[in-house]
Formats: structure tokens, C-alpha cells, sequence
């Protein structure tokens, strides 16, 4: 992928930092206009020429795990350019020598980028990645506490959604390894994202949202703007559409009537239920056909389909192990079928709203 880049405007200046466990060593400090950014003297220039002097085109190709190894700031909402805010140890804009934090973006593959906001510009950088590597969304936000005795309500939370996953860390991931070390991991299909209204939320904090996973757990979180609470949303259901039209279909193990039987949800087809033995199939419906569903809050969901010919509702009713993720996916695959539909879906906030609140509770009702 070819960059063009360019330093920002800063002040920069030399000067030797101790952190109290070794010797004094230098660094290069850059004031920007937001920003102050300390870098350590020995990965500032090489062959002693500054790189903050002008524009230069870098070329460098993803690596096949962890990808470029660069993390990014700033976009045109901010009004101010798209700059390198991390680069990782041994990744391949480090080893590059050309890249540099500070480094404003101008150009992707012969885009012009300046004037693009920042979800623009991990589009253009993702567009070559398989969809399951693809980042579409990562970001600081408050995780609120749910053991009461804890000293602090809120903790900092940084939150990412990568290929098929929704991952919750303590602190950025830096390294390749670092994606495999998430104090939670979620499928992004199997969970469930909830946009909180003024009646909904917990204290005064005005921006939040919650996060139902596949057990039926409630995680809450806080972010600061009303932006921040936009682009969270838009980011998680283009994240859940995506993996949906990856998998294309997902099959759940279930009873009926004492017997093992298998339930597949087919972005295609709709559902089937199957003898889990003899693969023989027992019913199948197409989404269009399921007029509404309840569930006991712990195992069963009762589904209401159309016969096609007679128009009569047909009730079945299913036992599982994983109700919530089985929830979760129907709601899912609900959604990316309606955004197929309509391309304007996924840029919706009152539909996504609206679709989340129909799921929110522990006994969930779906209607089409």
C-alpha cells in the first residue's frame, strides 16, 4: 500500500527523559496543535536527515497476520489531518525506517485523504484486507463496574471491532500478539448492542450504550460525545453485517421433543430444523414467513411461521443450551437482510435503535 505523508506542524525539540529505573536517555518531543508526543531520539531520523521536512510516498505491503502494524488519529470531524499516533515493534511500518509517529496521511494508493474523516481512511486502509481481518472500529470508552463495592464506577475501556469480534482490552493492542491476550472476546453475531435512552440510562452520564453477550450478560459503557455514541453504532452493525455476509449461515444444537435435533439459520434460505442423527430435514421456513417469536428467558423459543399455501401460523418450539447467542443471531441476520435491502440501513441510527430495543430484555419478543 503506498502512503503519502507529511509531518504536522509542531514544535520539536531534544532533551533527556528518566522514567526512575535507568539512565537518562534523550528524546525528541513534538508539540502539535492537540497533541504532545515524545519519541525516542533513535527512531527519528535515519542517515541523520529529519523526516518532518515535507511530503514523501512510502510503499509497504501488509503482513499476512497483524497487518501494517500502524495505529491513526485525527480525520477531517476534528479538522485536523489523519496522523500516525502508534507504530508497533517489528511490524512492517517500523521496519519500513520511513514512518514515523507524527506523520500526517495524505494519500492512500493515490487517494487523496486529506479532507477525509476518519472512518474514510480505515476504509481505504482495510480495503484490501480478507473481511475477517478487517477493523472497523477502535476507541476508548468508560466500562461501567458491575461489582458495586468497587472503589471506581467507571474504568477505562478500549474497545475494538476486528474481522468477526467484538474485543474488550485494558489497554490498545500493539502487537499481533497482543489481539490474542483481550481480557473479553464476543462474536460479533452472537451479541447483542443496545443505544441507551434518557429512560434507560444509569446515572448522568448521557451517552452510553450496552452490550447483551451471548450468556445474557449486561456490560454497560460510557463514551463522551454524541459523535462518539454515532460512530460506535454505525461501526458495530457494518461490523455484524459483514461477518453475517461472511458465514452466510450458522447452525445451533437444539431439542424437541427429547430428541437432538439441529437448527440452521441460512442468510439464503431462513431457517431449517433438522434430525441431528439422520441429517433428515423436519421443517424449513424463509425469514419472511417467521411473523414472531418469544422465549422463557432460559431456554425455549417459540417461533410463529406462515404456511405459504394455507396462510395459517404454525408455532414450533425449540430447546437450546445457548439461547441468548441464538437470539442474538436471528436478530442478526434479521438485520443484514434488511440491510441488503436497503443500503441505507446500516447508516441509520432510529432503525438500528429500534431493532436493538426489540431485544434488550431477557424474555425478547421478534415480529416482522
Amino acid at each position: 500500500m503506498d502512503f503519502r505523508t507529511a509531518c504536522e506542524e509542531t514544535k520539536t525539540g531534544i532533551c533527556l527523559l528518566q522514567d526512575g529505573n535507568q539512565e537518562p536517555f534523550k528524546v525528541r518531543l513534538h508539540l502539535a496543535k492537540d497533541i504532545l508526543m515524545i519519541q525516542e531520539q533513535d527512531v527519528i531520523c535515519v542517515s541523520g536527515e529529519p523526516f518532518y521536512s515535507g511530503e514523501r510516498t512510502v510503499t509497504i505491503r501488509r503482513q499476512a497476520v497483524g497487518g501494517f502494524g500502524l495505529s491513526i488519529k485525527g480525520g477531517a470531524e476534528h479538522n485536523i489531518p489523519v496522523v500516525i499516533s502508534k507504530i508497533s515493534k517489528e511490524q512492517r511500518a517500523e521496519l519500513s525506517g520511513l514512518l514515523f509517529i507524527g506523520d500526517a496521511i495524505l494519500q492512500i494508493n493515490g487517494i487523496n485523504v486529506r479532507k477525509c474523516r476518519h472512518e474514510e481512511v480505515i476504509k481505504k486502509i482495510n480495503r484490501n484486507f480478507p473481511v475477517n481481518q478487517q477493523t472497523v472500529y477502535m476507541g476508548w470508552c468508560e466500562a461501567r463496574e458491575q461489582d458495586p463495592l468497587q472503589d471506581r464506577l467507571y474504568s477505562p475501556t478500549f474497545l475494538a471491532l476486528r474481522g468477526s469480534c467484538l474485543y474488550k482490552f485494558l489497554a490498545p493492542p500493539v502487537t499481533t500478539w497482543d489481539w490474542t491476550r483481550a481480557e473479553k472476546t464476543f462474536s460479533v453475531y452472537e451479541i447483542m448492542c443496545k443505544i441507551l435512552k434518557d429512560s434507560d440510562l444509569l446515572d448522568r452520564r448521557k451517552h452510553c450504550f450496552t452490550v447483551q453477550s451471548e450468556s445474557g450478560e449486561d456490560l454497560y459503557f460510557s463514551v463522551e460525545l454524541d459523535c462518539d455514541l454515532a460512530q460506535w453504532e454505525r461501526a458495530f452493525q457494518t461490523a455484524t453485517f459483514l461477518e453475517v455476509e461472511r458465514i452466510q449461515c450458522k447452525t445451533y444444537a437444539c431439542v424437541l421433543e427429547s430428541h437432538l435435533m439441529g437448527l440452521t439459520i441460512d442468510f439464503s434460505t431462513g431457517f431449517i430444523c433438522f434430525d441431528a442423527a439422520t441429517k433428515a430435514v423436519l421443517w424449513r421456513y424463509k425469514f419472511s414467513q417467521l411473523k414472531g417469536s418469544s422465549d422463557d428467558g432460559k431456554s425455549k423459543i417459540k417461533f410463529l411461521f406462515q404456511n405459504s399455501d394455507t396462510k395459517q401460523i404454525e408455532a414450533k418450539e425449540l430447546e437450546f443450551s445457548n439461547l441468548f447467542a441464538v437470539l442474538h443471531c436471528i436478530h442478526s441476520f434479521f438485520a443484514a437482510k434488511v440491510a441488503c435491502l436497503d443500503p441505507l440501513f446500516l447508516g441509520s441510527q432510529a432503525t438500528v435503535a429500534a431493532a436493538a430495543s426489540s431485544a434488550s430484555t431477557s424474555k425478547t419478543k421478534y415480529t416482522t
